[in-house]
């Protein structure tokens, strides 16, 4: 029994050496490769990845397609963040016009909606109470008060009716240089209208600064005020005072219309709309071609 035992132990002791000298000599394989191994050069690494390869874009627009995803699933937060990134810091980007419009279609939405009451009151109607008293308390328009309030026509009003009100304390902005309309409340930009035509007398370098001192309708060659019956139907022209002169921003001409003379020409949906959010009072300011 002792022979074979004695047996064990040296075959156990050769296993061992084998099993170190193997190791030393892996030890040393490695050393040799990691001696061998030198650093990529930056040529190297311009010859691996080539800029051509990369993708290619353009200044905002990964931010316009991430708020184009935002919108499809009803983000809409998160969508006027990416939009309004976009107008910030690359508004003259390809994206920009574009984010820009669809800023102003979120902003405007959410603006008018009935869901947000943040801007919004409650009017009850009492005895003598009318559509014209109503939206002169209220600094509103009466086609304001009539589309929040679902109404096709200026009737009907009776004591204790319930009319959402919105005043209207927005800033238009006459842009001849973009050949734009802007909208804002405060300094928060709204919405914008491309302009159609300019037709203008030179008014200086700087900006001008007015306020909304007419609004009219236009029905057959005659010129009706909000009040009347007839300027639901007619085409919306606002105007204001410079210097002693007249600024009109109107309606684009239909082919068989008579040229009405200077002004700022903007399509008739854009003009109806205009119309509804622009009180008399509110600010206004052209700012010249150049």
């Amino acid at each position: 029994m002792r022979g074979v035992g004695s047996i064990i132990k040296l075959f156990a002791g050769l296993f061992v050496i084998g099993l170190l000298v193997g190791l030393y000599f892996f030890v040393e394989h490695v050393q040799e490769s990691f001696d061998e191994y030198q650093p990529a050069s930056d040529e190297h690494l311009a010859q691996i990845v080539d800029e051509k390869d990369l993708p290619n874009f353009e200044p905002g627009q990964k931010e316009f397609h991430r708020a184009l995803e935002f919108i499809a699933t009803g983000r809409l937060p998160e969508a006027r963040e990416k939009l309004s990134f976009i107008q910030k810091l690359h508004p003259n980007s390809p994206s920009g016009p574009e984010a820009r419009r669809i800023l102003g279609e979120i902003n405007l939405d959410e603006i008018l909606s009935i869901e947000n009451m943040t801007n919004k009151k409650r009017h009850i109607v009492k005895g003598g109470d009318s559509f014209v008293k109503i939206a002169r308390q209220y600094e509103t328009t009466l086609d304001n008060i009539m589309f929040l309030n679902g109404l096709l026509e200026m009737r009907g009003l009776h004591p204790g009716d319930d009319l959402i009100v919105m005043p209207l304390a927005f800033r238009m902005m006459i842009d001849v240089a973009r050949s734009r309309v802007e909208l804002y409340e405060g300094k928060r930009y709204i919405k914008e209208y491309p302009i159609q035509r300019i037709d203008l007398p030179k008014f200086g370098r700087g900006t001008l600064k007015s306020k909304i001192s007419l609004k009219t309708a236009e029905v057959r060659g005659r010129s009706y005020r909000p009040g009347h019956r007839l300027y639901r139907n007619g085409k919306k022209a606002l105007a204001f005072q410079w210097k002693g002169r007249q600024f009109q921003l109107r309606s684009v001409l239909e082919a068989d219309e008579e040229d009405p003379g200077a002004g700022v020409f903007i399509s008739s949906n854009d003009m109806e709309e205009l119309s509804m959010l622009i009180r008399l009072g509110n600010e206004v300011e052209m700012k010249p071609a150049g």
